[in-house]
């Protein structure tokens, strides 16, 4: 039987950005099964970037969390910055491991909840992972 992962306390400063860029890129690249550059390579897969990390930093701040910056932005600049990587989770799903998606998810999702910000990409995305895990 899977133990279930630890989700994460945030504290009331913490920056809520890297969740907001991970949930886009790692999600995406482990969905895609494609490295990094595909994502802002492919004018589909850059414009689905853009709104889940947008997305995630809606939820984030409605929900009066810090998000610095413009998550998509940072989100394509990871992306260009390394281009061929592929993300942990893409590799963990590929040998049959869990991702550890939920630490990333988990939190932006009950912020969603609790804010009222609309979030079906966040959970769609994290939906298929956690399917894709089992």
């Amino acid at each position: 039987m899977r133990r279930p992962e630890p989700t994460p306390v945030f504290s009331p400063d913490t920056d809520w950005t890297p969740l907001c860029v991970e949930a886009a890129v790692g999600g995406l690249c482990a969905l895609a099964e494609a490295p990094q550059g595909k994502l802002v390579s492919d004018p589909l897969l850059r414009l689905l970037l853009a709104a889940v990390a947008s997305e995630a930093a809606a939820a984030a701040k409605q929900d009066g969390r810090r998000v610095r910056g413009r998550p998509a932005a940072l989100a394509e600049r990871r992306c260009r910055l390394h281009p061929a990587d592929r993300h942990p989770w893409q590799r963990a799903l590929g040998a049959g491991r869990p991702t550890g998606a939920q630490a990333v998810f988990a939190p932006l999702l009950r912020a969603a909840k609790r804010s009222g910000a609309p979030a079906p990409r966040l959970a769609l995305i994290f939906r298929v992972l956690r399917l894709l895990e089992n």
